[in-house]
């Protein structure tokens, strides 16, 4: 079983890459009970993602909450809220496509989706800031079907949700590229950051419909997609033919994955015999003022349907988020001057 910290070389991987793989972090007892739990949930309700449909048993927050995993992130990253659900992500087996990286496409987290858009350049009224009927009110209040409000605030500065740390659980074997496997793209977290603080800068929108992240783009011959991240960023991490080049996580069953908000990621094709099973869970560094973050949100300063919480005088959710989406690693304690150091050059 893993120790109850990451160990330097550990951390070094998560400065240097945005996400680091930790072998053995969860004991294989809390992995069965997760995994029996969601199957009796799937014969039960059918197959379908549990996002709050195990909420209320302690089956999965406990893969963090009684295994190492728990301290590792505290130690990591600081105080946080334990959490209290998680977001059972289940990939079935699919038809064998011919696709590179396994279908593999990168997104940032926490952005409004729907299938609704779009569906013909000649029906957009705006790449940048669509406003067709697809888009609702176009505003704060207008939810998408990932649960995900359109903008974060009311004053619709923030189109983004976030959160510091995106960590994975494996319940299964993944340790072959195919079978579903969560990819990231290593390295991007840093360029993620430099596009936030650009945003920002210009005084505009930060996250889509800001500056140089356009909420549409226009795909194949005529078709229209939203942008799942700046095309300034995924053109630095493609190969040749312009595809993006992603790191296959390639876990067994107890093994973990954490990764910064800031690294773009997305999951994989299954073309193995068995479904994948990971547990996600979205965790942030505690901001005195801020909410209750119950794990598995990707709006932890909206409730999950999103409605607006109430904060103290004096506390902006909006700006404490932009304020750690443009330096993330003032969330994370172990990034500290001595370490910075560490990975200097002797002169």
């Amino acid at each position: 079983m893993h120790a109850n910290e990451l160990s330097l070389d550990e951390e070094v991987a998560l400065y240097r890459d945005g996400f680091v793989i930790v072998r053995d972090a969860v004991p294989r007892d809390l992995t069965f009970n997760a995994r029996r739990a969601i199957n009796m949930h799937a014969a039960k309700e059918g197959v379908r993602r549990p996002y709050h449909d195990l909420s209320g048993t302690s089956t999965l927050p406990d893969l963090v909450n009684s295994s190492p995993l728990g301290e590792i992130m505290r130690n990591a990253m600081g105080p946080y809220d334990p959490p209290q659900s998680a977001f059972a992500a289940i990939l079935y087996p699919q038809p064998k496509v011919k696709a590179p990286n396994f279908g593999w496409h990168p997104h940032v987290d926490g952005m409004w989706y729907s299938p609704d858009i779009p569906k013909t350049p000649d029906d957009v009224d705006s790449w940048v800031a669509p406003r067709t009927r697809h888009f609702g009110t176009g505003g704060a209040t207008e939810m998408g079907a990932n649960k995900t409000p359109f903008f974060q605030d009311q004053a619709c500065t923030l189109a983004l949700g976030s959160f510091t740390a995106f960590v994975g659980v494996a319940l299964n074997d993944q340790t072959a590229f195919g079978r579903g496997n969560l990819c990231l793209l290593k390295g991007a977290h840093e360029e993620v950051e430099r596009f936030f603080r650009m945003q920002r800068n210009t005084g505009g929108v930060v996250g889509p419909e800001g500056l140089g992240w356009p909420r549409l783009s226009p795909v194949g011959d005529n078709g229209v997609a939203l942008t799942p991240m700046p095309r300034a960023i995924r053109d630095q991490f493609t190969d040749d033919a312009g595809i993006p080049v992603p790191t296959p996580i390639l876990l067994d069953e107890g093994d973990a994955v954490i990764a910064l908000h800031a690294c773009p990621h997305g999951a994989s094709i299954n073309e193995g015999a068995d479904p994948r099973m990971n547990v996600y869970f979205r965790l942030r560094r505690h901001r005195p003022g801020g909410a209750t973050v119950l794990g598995d949100s990707d709006h932890p300063d909206r409730g999950w349907d999103g409605e607006f919480l109430e904060y103290g005088a004096g506390y902006d959710p909006w700006n404490a988020a932009i304020d750690a989406m443009c330096d993330h690693w003032s969330e994370w304690d172990f990034v500290t001057e001595e370490f910075l150091a560490g990975l200097r050059p002797s002169p």
